[in-house]
């Protein structure tokens, strides 16, 4: 047993310093991808800016792409999780109110790391980082939330309605963050929109 445990002590600091390391890689690697754009950053700027040699940041990853890889997988996992937890919130709520919490969700995290996700939508072939990824997610939840909402209705009408709900508030979501209308009052654009889709869905007001 002691045999098992003393390899076990060495080993873990030097997982724990692995650990650190690819995180100030990636940390290192977001910032400046917001300052200065992907195309414009160099994996030998990334290593400079983590202080730490080229060499050491290829022992991590294989190169730019894997960070921007990874960094992007990052963002649209925490806007899922967000957006996760403000739908099973917002079961109890009336549907203008779930929709802009959810709205509300996106933005923050979207507003937080605005110029990453400028970086990112640069570089991506659809606009929006990769948001078809994104937008597969959210139509799962939002379609269980619909179902719950709802009740039992065609398949295809609750695919329709979500693809609606999803596209619209991503949207709006993304064009008062990063669009033209980033200076528009976000509490107005959110409340409409969410009211928008609320009378569309739940005309009687319930």
């Amino acid at each position: 047993m002691t045999g098992n445990t003393a390899p076990n002590r060495r080993k873990a600091p030097k997982q724990s310093r692995a650990r650190e390391s690819r995180e100030r890689i990636l940390t290192a690697a977001a910032q400046l991808f917001a300052e200065r754009g992907i195309a414009e950053t160099s994996t030998n700027r990334i290593a400079a800016h983590a202080g730490m040699s080229i060499g050491s940041l290829y022992r991590y990853f294989t190169d730019k792409d894997e960070i921007v890889g990874v960094l992007r997988d990052r963002l649209l996992a925490e806007l899922e999780e967000r957006f996760a937890e403000t739908v099973l919130a917002g079961m109890t709520l009336s549907t203008r109110e779930s929709v802009a919490a959810s709205l509300h969700a996106i933005v923050d995290v979207v507003s937080a790391r605005q110029g990453l996700v400028r970086a990112l939508s640069a570089t991506a072939a659809v606009p929006g980082f990769g948001l078809l990824g994104l937008e597969r997610r959210l139509l799962v939840l939002t379609r269980a939330y619909l179902l719950h909402r709802l009740g039992p209705c065609p398949e295809d009408e609750l695919d329709a309605k979500a693809l609606v709900m999803v596209t619209t508030g991503l949207a709006a979501a993304l064009r008062i963050t990063l669009g033209p209308a980033a200076t528009a009052d976000r509490e107005l654009v959110i409340t409409e929109t969410a009211t928008m889709i609320g009378g569309w869905l739940e005309p009687s007001g319930r």
